[in-house]
């Protein structure tokens, strides 16, 4: 199982890892899987040429599950970044 956003920086912590930031890429992800859908639907002429109709109903699903799961919170994806020990030479910004 993967750890939570909570464990991940309890564990960093103890192995004396500092978190400089956290970004959730929650709503990111929500609009990746949705554009990657979108893709997959502009070209199903070829995919129906590689897999069958149950592939792409599977997979359409998939995509839009996922996208819908991220949508409304229910799983998230999270960027740490970490260092080492204290590093003061890092940006203070996301925005550097």
């Amino acid at each position: 199982m993967i750890p939570s956003l909570r464990e991940m920086i309890s564990l960093a912590a103890s192995r004396r890892f500092y978190v400089i930031d956290v970004e959730s890429l929650r709503r990111h992800y929500t609009k990746t899987l949705l554009c990657w859908d979108k893709s997959f639907r502009e070209h199903l002429d070829e995919v129906r040429e590689m897999f069958d109709d149950e592939f792409i109903r599977m997979w359409d699903l998939y995509l839009c599950s996922c996208a819908a799961t991220f949508h409304n919170g229910i799983i998230d994806l999270s960027q740490i970044l970490m260092t080492k020990g204290v590093n003061n030479d890092l940006p203070m910004t996301r925005w550097y």
